[in-house]
């Protein structure tokens, strides 16, 4: 057996995660397996979310699910641009109706969010998203590979063997990659642009393309200007496999994390969210250059919803609808997805640099408003 990588409280794992952890860290090929804080069971059978492996001749690629290229992406302002506080009544459903023109597909479900969050410095547009449709399709082609590679190892296996793997599959497999960082990129770049074009970011509004939700603006370099307003971004992926040598890293449900760059964890829509920076290579590396991808449920959504109903005080329920009224719906209610992702339902933030103590704090954005998920 493997050992483990705790990186989180080995006591608090429910016991169906701790039983796959278990199950992987016994699998052949997999020579090194972490646990992070916001470790919790996956429903598909198969590697609990919150977890990262390395193998190095053989890997799995079924371990990623459907949501292949899943990640968050952060775009800095300085707040110095920054006209007028948000005004929700005014454009929130401006701006959600925007969103859903900014990308093909929209946000995807789940826990999936664009959010615009701020702290003393600086403004931040959030976006938490994957690849959508053609993460389906590439996880039925991985379906497909491992099934031709049983035949031609005659026994059905979980695995594959890196020189079974043919050149078009890694650069469908890595296209599919790209196609979630552009996707997020569009989201945070043409919410810039709305931002601007309502008048809470000031630039030179001549240079406003009218046609810009349909532009797409993946060339555009991390660090840069659109229409005369400075921004930065970083982008960093936490459902893959990342094929470095001779090693593979599997991410499911854990951030890719390398020296000096600046990663998200999102804590919850009532909480906003850490960037966060590694202190050491050394110890980074122990951690297969991973980290959490949240703060980690405390709650099922099940039991999330038990506990709004059940457990909330009136007041309490009554300050939440105060602080996000522009998602009630027309009885005044919340719908469910979104009672699943108040602060309730998440781990307390401080388990995250308990336990991953290469990690420091870069800065805590507050919420200022958030769209959830969105189908299209």
């Amino acid at each position: 057996m493997t050992t483990i990588g705790f990186y989180c409280d080995p006591n608090s794992i429910e016991n169906n995660a701790m039983s796959q952890l278990q199950q992987y860290a016994d699998k052949s090929f997999v020579n090194k397996i972490c646990a992070f804080t916001d470790i919790h069971y996956c429903s598909e059978k198969a590697l609990p979310v919150g977890v990262a492996f390395e193998t190095q001749d053989y890997f799995y690629p079924l371990i990623t699910g459907k949501d292949i290229g899943c990640g968050v992406m952060y775009l800095k302002i300085d707040k110095q641009k920054w006209i007028k506080p948000f005004d929700k009544k005014t454009h929130y459903k401006a701006l959600l109706f925007s969103h859903q023109k900014m990308t093909d597909d929209g946000l995807g479900g789940g826990n999936h969010f664009l959010s615009l969050e701020e702290d003393d410095n600086a403004v931040y547009i959030i976006c938490h998203t994957g690849t959508r449709d053609r993460g389906i399709a590439l996880h039925q082609e991985c379906i497909q590979l491992t099934r031709d590679f049983s035949l031609a190892y005659g026994n059905e296996v979980s695995f594959v063997h890196k020189d079974f793997l043919s050149h078009n599959f890694l650069s469908y497999y890595n296209q599919t990659l790209d196609y979630g960082y552009e996707r997020r990129k569009n989201f945070c770049i043409k919410t810039l642009i709305f931002l601007q074009n309502a008048n809470y970011i000031a630039c030179n509004k001549a240079m406003i393309d009218k046609n810009y939700l349909s532009a797409n603006y993946k060339n555009l370099s991390h660090n840069d200007s659109i229409n005369g307003i400075e921004y930065s971004l970083e982008d960093s992926v936490h459902n893959h496999l990342r094929f470095i040598d001779n090693k593979i890293i599997h991410r499911k449900g854990s951030t890719e994390l390398t020296t000096e760059k600046t990663v998200v964890i999102p804590l919850s829509m009532s909480r906003g969210s850490l960037l966060v920076q590694a202190t050491s290579e050394s110890m980074a590396e122990n951690a297969l250059h991973s980290c959490a991808h949240g703060a980690g449920r405390l709650l099922s959504r099940f039991d999330a919803m038990k506990y709004w109903k059940t457990t909330l005080k009136e007041k309490q329920r009554k300050a939440f609808k105060e602080q996000f009224s522009e998602l009630l719906n027309r009885s005044g209610e919340f719908p469910s997805g979104y009672i699943q992702e108040f602060d309730f339902a998440y781990k307390d933030a401080s388990e995250i640099f308990l336990y991953q103590p290469y990690l420091k704090r870069i800065t805590h954005t507050q919420p200022i408003v958030t769209i959830k998920y969105s189908e299209i």
